[in-house]
């Protein structure tokens, strides 16, 4: 049986092989998780598969095998070992994204006294302080003592020598545990009516009409006669006595069951109609249907804002489940999540499942056995959904294909879009890549054949696109008129007051103000560990970093100067909402960022909310700029455009003109006609007159040209190599070693090494951050050199480490392939 262990070490990215004793032959299979000896103790590990008996000389035995179903199947570990290539990463890595979501184990070591305390002293001479403080310590403690545990309480003064002694003489017993996993099934009592319960509801001799027993059983027959306890007690109004009185008659029979926790089991779906496609939407789907009947195909579904492409989607859908097949779709943001949720689920009913991260850990992972046993064959979801365990996967939609939110942040950095292609390629399945504003990447790869391009290019029913007027902030400063909302924009928020129709206003930065800056020196406030000033936060009176979260709290002493007098400079979206408030006072204003969105449904309520008409403005940053359709938004407000066009970042003309667009495309979506006032000072750049012009031909023209002169994507592939530690000197000499390692290899390849420079974010989290970015020109294979030289890395790294007399852990490197940020 061969084994990868859980472990990130890459000197443990290996298969290792085991014995499996007969005791355990019936319950381990491909995707189990098992417990396995490596050196001198035990780890959790994933079965990969099974081998006659190699010629070893000596195999070690399986030690235990985790009771659950096999965490994946042979399909789901040839896409997670595709990734573990692609992106560099180890293949225990990539295993863990198909884990159910608290389920991973990892076996834990535990130290407790073996004889009486008085006696463990006594063995111990005066002199060992170290070992008599290790008794002190576990003679408070009742029962075994985490090791972990033990080495924080002394300090990290605990050497694995220190204990072996103790060990080797009695004192002390060292022994392995599997903890409970942090997600568990959940077992629910439930009650079901019996034919003498129906047969007592007859006669009332046996339960009187006003009886409580009464009131418990009818709830129960009017339920379908069965429901949970909890429920019918609280539908009856009785108490538990009523109900075990009933049960001790026989009317009722009691019985617990395991359920599955629904995230959404009180919310109430209306079911959606059908709507009829129009000529455009029936070829989109015609050519989708085609592909599904010949085992899968790739398509661009490009379609302006407002025409439709969800509709394809559940059309799509319905046309797979008719089928037998299941079906995928991702969405960028989980602000995304509840409009799609119900449109889905008061379409196709309760087959939908839904998986992010802001559902509670045993949510997930009930929503995660629900789509195992096939209880849902519909799945959305953001980036993670694409790991669902769906059986005979026919579609997967990637609804606003573009997001940068596709990417992972940590290993291994996956792109959402490229393993849905490979999934898709795995299972015969379709996969529909669908935007207004398609990705540079997926718009090159419609026009060099790599996927078929599907056009939507009018809105439904006819509606026109919003009107956009362009707000010139240059000319308003020249006046004096030094204002974050124009008259014009302020004019047009003032008539929805009187019309009953609403407005979204979109600024991609939250806070109040973006730097607080002393007025004495102008010294700007940063942050302690990062290289980022500091933002200022009305509601808590703080200053916060959004790197690290590290908060400085009032008074604002000038470090350099004393002063206490300080301006506050730039705009957030807690700036605009005061504005707003002092200006219109009449409007009410909802605010929808990564401030007020973190508590659990704080996203649904809030759209919900709105939806209903209870604020005339919706507020936020670029979870409110896609996706949203509410009919009585009339007026949408961008109040910097050019907030992105600053990023370092050769993706930022494609990031700035993918906003605009989308943002704008929330206005005008019902029987009213929309418009877009778009407040910018660089009105002249090609990225925002292209989105006021509404022409993406020329957008992409003009970007592919820019990309191709600069050997960027899609014309080449990027890996960013970002070495980083507490000591600026030590992560420069890192990055300096591995990038003339990088060079003797790729020397004469088809690839160029830049660097290594200081990152653009040259210090995060107190350390500091030099990268290096590998260009592969040509469709050549970097993968072997690029893990060779991580490998030459992690040997250099110790042996620096070590010279400079620092843990190794303080030199880091972080492998990027193909990211979408260069920060």
């Amino acid at each position: 049986m061969d084994v990868v262990i859980d472990a990130p070490a890459r000197e443990l990215d290996r298969p290792f092989t085991y014995r499996v004793p007969p005791r355990f032959a019936s319950k381990v299979k491909t995707g189990s998780l098992v417990v396995v000896p490596l050196q001198n103790r035990f780890q959790v590990g994933y079965v990969l598969g099974f081998r006659d008996r190699p010629d070893l000389p000596h195999i070690r035995d399986l030690q235990a095998v985790v009771d659950e179903p096999p965490a994946f199947d042979a399909s789901m570990l040839e896409l997670c070992s595709w990734i573990s290539e692609r992106y560099l990463s180890t293949l225990s890595q990539a295993l863990r994204l198909a884990i159910p979501p608290g389920r991973a184990r990892k076996v834990m070591e535990t130290v407790e006294l073996a004889v009486d305390p008085g006696e463990a002293i006594k063995t111990v001479p005066e002199r060992s302080g170290r070992k008599r403080e290790i008794i002190r310590i576990l003679t408070g403690t009742e029962g075994p003592l985490l090791l972990s545990d033990l080495r924080k309480a002394m300090g990290g003064r605990l050497s694995s020598a220190l204990l072996k002694e103790l060990e080797n003489t009695g004192v002390i017993e060292r022994r392995y545990i599997l903890p409970r996993p942090k997600a568990s099934r959940v077992r629910v009592r439930m009650a079901e009516l019996t034919a003498a319960g129906i047969e007592a509801l007859n006669d009332e001799e046996k339960v009187p009409p006003a009886s409580a027993r009464r009131r418990l059983l009818q709830a129960l027959l009017d339920n379908g006669g069965r429901m949970g306890a909890a429920q019918l007690q609280k539908v009856s109004r009785t108490s538990s006595s009523v109900l075990r009185g009933c049960a001790e008659a026989g009317w009722i029979a009691l019985r617990f069951e395991e359920h599955l926790r629904d995230p959404y089991a009180e919310r109430y779906f209306p079911a959606a109609e059908k709507h009829a496609l129009d000529v455009h939407q029936e070829e989109a789907l015609k050519n989708i249907l085609a592909a599904l009947e010949r085992g899968g195909g790739v398509f661009l579904l490009r379609g302006v804002t407002g025409s439709g492409k969800t509709e394809v989607y559940l059309h799509a859908i319905e046309h797979v489940l008719k089928t037998g097949r299941t079906a995928l779709v991702l969405v960028p943001e989980i602000a995304l999540t509840p409009q799609m949720v119900q449109r889905f689920k008061g379409r196709l009913g309760e087959e939908v499942a839904v998986l992010h991260s802001r559902l509670g850990l045993g949510e997930r992972y009930d929503q995660w056995r629900g789509i195992r046993e096939g209880k849902y064959r519909v799945v959305i979801g953001a980036r993670s959904a694409l790991f669902a365990p769906l059986r005979d996967l026919g579609l997967i939609v990637i609804d606003e294909e573009h997001e940068t939110t596709y990417k992972e942040g940590s290993p291994p950095r996956y792109h959402a879009r490229e393993v849905a292609r490979k999934r898709a390629e795995l299972s015969g399945a379709v996969l529909v890549l669908g935007s207004a504003t398609p990705s540079l990447e997926s718009h090159h790869a419609s026009r060099t054949g790599e996927c078929s391009l599907l056009v939507l290019p009018h809105r439904v029913d006819g509606r026109p696109l919003p009107r956009m007027e362009l707000v010139d902030m240059r000319e308003l400063s020249a006046r004096g008129e030094r204002t974050i909302l124009s008259p014009k924009l302020l004019n047009a928020l003032g008539r929805l007051y009187k019309t009953g129709e609403q407005a979204i206003l979109f600024l991609n930065r939250r806070g109040f103000a973006r730097f607080l800056q002393c007025h004495g020196c102008g010294y700007i406030f940063r942050c302690r560990d990062c290289s980022v000033s500091l933002c200022y936060h009305s509601r808590g009176s703080h200053l916060l970093c959004h790197h690290c979260n590290w908060a400085l709290h009032p008074p604002f002493v000038c470090p350099q100067c004393g002063n206490e007098v300080h301006r506050y400079a730039g705009v957030g979206t807690e700036r605009v909402e005061e504005e707003l408030r002092r200006l219109l006072p009449v409007l009410k204003c909802l605010r929808m960022d990564a401030d007020t969105t973190s508590r659990k449904n704080a996203h649904w309520e809030i759209l919900e909310s709105f939806r209903r008409g209870e604020a005339q403005v919706l507020l936020g940053t670029q979870m409110i700029a896609k996706g949203l359709d509410i009919p009585s938004v009339t007026l949408v407000g961008i109040i910097n455009a050019d907030t992105s066009l600053a990023f370092p970042d050769f993706r930022a003309g494609e990031r700035t003109y993918q906003l605009l667009t989308q943002v704008s495309g929330r206005a005008g979506r019902g029987d009213l006609p929309g418009r877009v006032i778009v407040q910018t000072y660089c009105p002249e750049h090609y990225a925002i007159r292209a989105a006021f012009r509404g022409d993406p031909d020329d957008f992409y023209q003009r970007e592919l040209e820019y990309r191709r002169e600069a050997s960027y994507p899609p014309f080449c592939r990027l890996v960013n190599l970002v070495v980083s530690a507490p000591a600026e000197e030590h992560a420069r000499a890192a990055a300096e070693a591995l990038g003339a390692d990088l060079r003797s290899r790729m020397a004469g390849g088809p690839s160029v090494v830049l660097g290594p420079a200081p990152a653009p974010l040259s210090r995060l989290k107190g350390r500091y951050r030099f990268h290096l970015t590998l260009k592969v020109l040509e469709q050549g294979r970097v993968e072997e050199g690029l893990r060779a030289s991580i490998r030459s890395f992690d040997r250099w790294r110790s042996s620096f480490c070590r010279g400079e007399g620092i843990p190794p852990e303080d030199v880091s490197l972080t492998v990027d392939v193909d990211p979408v940020t260069m920060l």
